[in-house]
C-alpha cells in the first residue's frame, strides 16, 4: 500500500527538506520503500511517499529516522485507499507544473466524487497524475500536471466545486521534488495502480520516459 508521512516544522522547511534528500535512501529491506519526496507551497509540510508492506513498517521511519532531524515539530500518516495513477501522456503542453488537489466532502459523496475524477476527459492542459481517498486531513487528494495556475482554478471552477457533495476543493503547487527510487522503479509502483482505462491505452500514446516527480517546471 501507499503511505504519505507529513513532516511539519518547528519553524522552517528548508532544514527538513535538506535532510530528506540527503538522509532518506531507497532500502526495501525495512519493508517500506521511498518512493519520492515533495515540498508544496501553501501546505508547511514535506511530504514523503513510501510504498509498505505492513502498516506498522512505518513506525521505523517515525520512530527510529525522523527524529533525527531536529526540526520536525510533528507528522501525520495518511494511507492512500483505492488509489488510482495515470499515464503521463505524449502529447501535453511544452511547459508544465505539478500541483496538488485537496478535497473535502461529505461522506455520502466520497464515491461519487471519486468515480467522477477517474473517469473525467481531462484536457490536454491539465491531466491527472494520480487520485486517492485520504481520509485523514483531507478527503480526497489529486496530483495534476497543468500549464499554469489559472488553467488549475478553472479545472475546480468548471469540474470540481460544482459537484454534488463537495465542500471545498484547494489547488497548491508544488514546490520542489525528490525521487528516490529509480524511474524504472517508480513505474513498476505505478503499473500496480494504473486506472482501468490506463491499462487500455496503446503504449505509444504514454510517455514513459518522462519522469513524472522531477521533469516538471519549478512554479
Amino acid at each position: 500500500m501507499l503511505m504519505i508521512v507529513r513532516l511539519y516544522p518547528k519553524t522552517r522547511l528548508d532544514p527538513i527538506w535538506s535532510f530528506v534528500e540527503k538522509e532518506i535512501k531507497e532500502d526495501s529491506a525495512r519493508g517500506i520503500v521511498p518512493l519520492y519526496a515533495t515540498q508544496t507551497e501553501g501546505m508547511m509540510d514535506v511530504g514523503v511517499i513510501f510504498e509498505v508492506k505492513d502498516p506498522d513498517d512505518i513506525a521505523t521511519f517515525l520512530t527510529e529516522e525522523i527524529v533525527r532531524c531536529e526540526e520536525v515539530h510533528h507528522t501525520t500518516t495518511i494511507s492512500l485507499v483505492k488509489p488510482v495513477f495515470f499515464p503521463i501522456p505524449k502529447k501535453k503542453p511544452a511547459s508544465i507544473q505539478r500541483y496538488l488537489i485537496r478535497l473535502y466532502s461529505h461522506p455520502r459523496y466520497y464515491k461519487k466524487v471519486y468515480d467522477y475524477l477517474v473517469n473525467l476527459s481531462y484536457p490536454f492542459n491539465l491531466f491527472p497524475i494520480y487520485i486517492s481517498y485520504t481520509l485523514g486531513d483531507e478527503d480526497l487528494i489529486m496530483s495534476v500536471a497543468a500549464d499554469s495556475r489559472e488553467t488549475v482554478n478553472a479545472f475546480l471552477k468548471q469540474h470540481v466545486r460544482m459537484l454534488d457533495g463537495v465542500d471545498q476543493a484547494n489547488s497548491f503547487p508544488v514546490y520542489r521534488a525528490k525521487r528516490f527510487a529509480t524511474l524504472a522503479k517508480l513505474l513498476e509502483h505505478q503499473k500496480k495502480y494504473l486506472a482501468e482505462g490506463a491499462r487500455k491505452l496503446p503504449s505509444d500514446e504514454m510517455d514513459l520516459k518522462f519522469d513524472w516527480v522531477q521533469d516538471f517546471e519549478q512554479y
